[in-house]
């Protein structure tokens, strides 16, 4: 949609409304029914809620003498509509009695509200969302259909109140929005779900409903251009209502159809959401207006009303259309059952209540207050939830503590590894929140039958009892169901082939019995405790597992790369608590002395000794910054392996006298995993400390190429070489060693040799590349 398109649309719409308004301002909305009867009277047969002639005492059953100084059968609107509308003045007949009434053209407070403020706030509504999805969605094929959508319902408020008035434009214009909304709502689905490559419906139905909707649009037209008789309207009036049942049903129809279809799919939350969106939008319409008034010729609420609720589907749209990720529609819907179910009992004892106190009540009007007093029942119960979530920590303090207690619990599980801490912790909780004298963490023996203490209180109660308990009632006592025992109480928190674990609590301080939250916040953190308990064992049963493996030369890569992470992750902390403590320190403290030494004269000797400490704080800074260096390569990511390798290189040749000599093959492509860029560079600078430190020599030469899909490393140094043949000789040099298993982690292989002349030790290490990241050698 262009800016100059919208702009005319909304300017046109904004013309219509101002045109309507004047027309709601000028008339006040009367709302007088009338039939002529045998002996050519007119009979009054209908008086509208909140019209004026409501307010002015205007009765079902008077005979209209005179409107404006005129019969009323020559009166416009009793003609065309059989309505009283836009007169000033009526006479009336009660009883043998003349009336006169004067109808002002003010606003009485119901049509104030409905006519003008309601409109008005609607077509703000309808322009601010059609400026938000121009703004940010006008790419979008959906995006002129919501904005003609929300222009529809922005132009359809003032239409209905200017059409109430008989004003024959606005009149068409709220019929046309009657039929056009359902349509376009037909339509807007049918592009949105386009971008999903999904079938939405068949376009003969489509088409059947536009060709309908079109031809009870112009007999609509005719019956307002021609001076056809009331007789008509009646007839028309119903064919607009039945065609807009129509036109609705078949949308639930299909959105309940492709519901049903699409309810196990990816696509159910859509579906339900949609289909949500109508029936709140469409049901009180069609049940609270258009079926009352086929049926009882009486709505049970005012049209204006029930139109009010459509405008909750536009609102659908824009969620659907400016969101990624939907509610959970689910919850809602549960809700509404259950709420529903639960208003249904006081809202027919309200009714039958009332029923039974007053009289002369007519049924529809008792079926209006269930309706009200049922709907008002749901919404009070959604209320008292949601203040029972935000006020939960006043209302009900003690169960909220016992909540807290467990978020407690949880959050300490997660950050402490000590068993022995963990049953501290567990114990002083529960001691401490329910109150309790004592308590005790025992653990039985199944194969001595005896009860050891963990943690807690050691007192006097029947502990033989609660062992023959244990013993007698092995296997049937379920996990965290509190069992009651003479003066204890107790409760299982965890058990294996060998032991069981026994929570025994005492009695409580204030003497009273636990009740149903205790009793399930004690289950709750027994659980957690249970499930800390079977993760501390499985780590030790890993960690023992582990050293296993580590012991052996042929342990699996994975364990090897596993290893390695938590090597590298220790690396990186105490990296980061290096850089962040210690360091900082190091240097405010040069800071503070270099200050001193600037500020203050001091004699030749104390200023030689403090310059020298100075110094040495100096190295010592630069000292840490190399071991962070160290422990986690700087800007390896951004510089690449080769990068880093260079860098490394300089430093290491800036320390010793080292030469070597490094070549990057041009065919090779930095551009490999983290993982192995990583295994690389702690491969290298574990040959260069090796080098250094232990092989004597002087000069060390490094190649790096690639080769289709692996990466290969050539090391060779002029030192002292192997002591034998074989790298096993080096096992038990930690370092050749753990080069050797660095390379495994990764799935790759490494050779060890000696030079032809034995003065010297050559490395070659080959690396596959994963397959999702294989390098391309270009010539």
């Amino acid at each position: 949609m262009s800016k100059s398109t919208f702009s005319i649309l909304i300017f046109t719409v904004l013309l219509l409304c101002i045109y309507f308004t004047t027309i709601t301002v000028k008339y006040a909305h009367i709302g007088i029914g009338v039939e002529e009867t045998l002996n050519n009277q007119f009979e009054i047969i209908n008086v509208a809620p909140k019209g004026a002639a409501e307010y002015l005492g205007i009765k079902k059953g008077d005979i209209v003498l005179n409107i404006n100084g005129k019969m009323p059968k020559e009166h416009q609107s009793v003609i065309k509509y059989n309505l009283i509308e836009q007169a000033n003045e009526i006479i009336v007949e009660r009883n043998g009695e003349i009336f006169k009434y004067n109808v002002q053209a003010h606003f009485y407070k119901d049509q104030f509200i409905l006519h003008i403020i309601t409109p008005f706030f609607v077509l703000l509504l309808s322009f601010l969302f059609s400026a938000f999805l121009f703004k940010y969605k006008r790419n979008e094929k959906v995006t002129l259909i919501l904005i003609l959508l929300f222009q529809t319902y922005g132009i359809s408020f003032f239409a209905g109140a200017a059409s109430a008035r008989t004003e024959p434009l606005a009149q068409f214009i709220a019929i046309s929005t009657l039929l056009v909304i359902p349509l376009l709502l037909l339509h807007f689905f049918i592009l949105y779900f386009q971008k999903y490559n999904m079938k939405f419906v068949r376009f003969n139905l489509v088409k059947n409903l536009y060709i309908s909707n079109t031809l009870i649009l112009l007999l609509s037209l005719l019956f307002l251009l021609f001076p056809f008789y009331n007789i008509l309207f009646s007839i028309i009036k119903m064919f607009v209502l039945l065609m807009f049942v129509i036109n609705t049903c078949c949308c639930i129809y299909i959105f309940g159809s492709g519901f049903i279809k699409n309810r196990k799919s990816i696509y159910s939350p859509l579906f339900k959401i949609i289909t949500l969106g109508i029936f709140i939008s469409f049901f009180p319409f069609i049940m609270f207006y258009a079926i009352p008034t086929f049926i009882f010729k009486q709505e049970l609420i005012s049209g204006e009303v029930a139109f009010l609720f459509t405008y909750f589907l536009p609102l659908t749209f824009v969620y659907l259309v400016s969101t990624n990720q939907f509610l959970d529609i689910n919850f809602y819907i549960k809700r509404i059952y259950y709420y529903s179910l639960l208003s249904i009992t006081p809202s027919l004892l309200f009714i039958i209540v009332g029923a039974i106190l007053l009289d002369d009540v007519p049924v529809l009007r008792w079926v209006q207050i269930f309706v009200a007093v049922y709907l008002f029942f749901i919404l009070v119960f959604y209320i008292k939830e949601e203040l029972d979530y935000r006020l939960r920590g006043n209302l009900f303090s003690e169960k909220y503590n016992l909540q807290s207690s467990i978020y407690q619990f949880v959050a300490f599980l997660s950050r402490e590894k000590s068993k022995k801490v963990i049953e501290q912790y567990f114990v002083n909780e529960i001691k401490a929140i329910l109150g309790l004298k004592n308590i005790a963490l025992l653990e039985y023996d199944k194969e001595v039958d005896s009860l050891i203490l963990v943690n807690g209180d050691s007192w006097d109660y029947e502990k033989g009892l609660l062992q023959t308990h244990l013993s007698l009632f092995f296997g049937k006592n379920f996990f965290g169901e509190l069992q009651l025992l003479n003066t204890i109480s107790y409760l299982i928190v965890a058990e294996n082939k060998k032991k069981i674990t026994v929570l025994v609590l005492g009695r409580k301080k204030n003497f009273t019995a636990f009740n149903l939250d205790e009793k399930e916040w004690l289950k709750t953190i027994s659980y957690y405790m249970n499930v800390s308990y079977q993760n501390l064992q499985m780590i030790e049963d890993l960690i023992e597992e582990l050293e296993n493996i580590k012991t052996k030369d042929d342990a699996p890569s994975w364990v090897l790369k596993m290893l390695f992470n938590i090597e590298e992750k220790e690396r990186k902390r105490l990296s980061t608590d290096l850089h962040d403590s210690a360091l900082q320190e190091q240097l405010l403290l040069y800071r503070k002395l270099s200050g001193i030494l600037e500020k203050y004269n001091f004699d030749s000797i104390a200023k030689q000794e403090l310059d020298f400490i100075n110094e040495g704080l100096l190295d010592v800074i630069h000292e840490i910054r190399e071991t962070c260096n160290e422990l986690m390569p700087p800007f390896l990511k951004e510089t690449g392996i080769v990068g880093s390798l260079e860098n490394l290189f300089k430093k290491v040749q800036l320390r010793t006298n080292l030469v070597i000599d490094f070549v990057a093959d041009r065919n090779f492509i930095d551009s490999i995993s983290d993982e192995i860029t990583l295994a690389l560079y702690r491969v290298v600078q574990e040959l260069t400390n090796n080098a250094e430190k232990h092989s004597n020599a002087s000069k060390v030469s490094i190649y790096l190429t690639s080769e289709y899909d692996h990466i290969i490393l050539k090391y060779k140094d002029d030192g002292e070489g192997m002591a034998g043949e074989s790298a096993p000789a080096f096992n038990g040099r930690l370092g050749i060693y753990g080069i050797r298993e660095r390379v495994r982690s990764v799935n790759g292989n490494i050779e060890f040799s000696n030079l032809k002349d034995s003065s010297g030790l050559q490395i070659v290490i080959e690396i596959p590349l994963d397959k999702e990241n294989p390098i391309i050698i270009v010539g």
